[in-house]
């Protein structure tokens, strides 16, 4: 999967982060995210732009984008349109449910992508399992899991762990694909 990275020297992320320590007094809330990115980018983590990358990926041939995002604590994630065609939402709930106000209790992740052509229905993906040993202890719904969406019953191969910076600012906390044996016994246990 191609994703778009921050693409800054590990050296001058190191030195852009002290420049703005230098200034921690009167730093703005934007400030301490961006001192956080090349905090990381300068030990040596990878951060991604996740949503761009959604976008970049493009459509696949049914119409529906290639790569999905969902928080790393739900099952299923649903493919939303809305503002006639340039904002998409990834959900928790079906498009229907949320025009009724049912509440989203912040498992939507909400992107404008402008010219999207129109989609009918409101198609479901599978969110990927995170293996036992690259799972979070405490906290999974604060992390968000990328892959390549599988619109229909199979089961996803090759996702990204994300912790959100704010923004499209991501940090990659883990990547993996998943085993045959691992998408076996998840692939029965996708609901209907």
């Amino acid at each position: 999967m191609k994703v778009e990275g921050m693409n800054v020297d590990r050296h001058k992320a190191g030195e852009l982060w002290r420049k703005y320590l230098s200034h921690r007094e009167h730093m703005t809330p934007a400030d301490h995210e961006i001192a956080a990115i090349y905090k990381r980018i300068s030990k040596g983590a990878t951060v991604i732009r996740a949503l761009e990358s959604i976008r970049n990926a493009g459509l696949n041939a049914e119409g529906l984008p290639r790569l999905a995002i969902a928080r790393a604590d739900q099952q299923l994630v649903y493919f939303n349109m809305r503002g006639g065609g340039t904002q998409v939402q990834f959900s928790d709930i079906r498009w229907f449910q949320w025009r009724r106000k049912i509440a989203l209790q912040g498992k939507t992740i909400e992107m404008d992508w402008p010219g999207i052509p129109h989609f009918r229905g409101t198609p479901q993906a599978t969110v990927p399992l995170i293996p036992v040993h690259l799972r979070p202890k405490r906290g999974l719904q604060n992390y968000h899991i990328l892959w390549e969406a599988e619109w229909t019953k199979r089961y996803p191969v090759d996702p990204y762990l994300l912790r959100r910076f704010g923004g499209d600012a991501w940090l990659v906390v883990a990547a993996w694909d998943l085993t045959d044996v691992e998408r076996a016994v998840m692939s029965q246990r996708v609901r209907s």
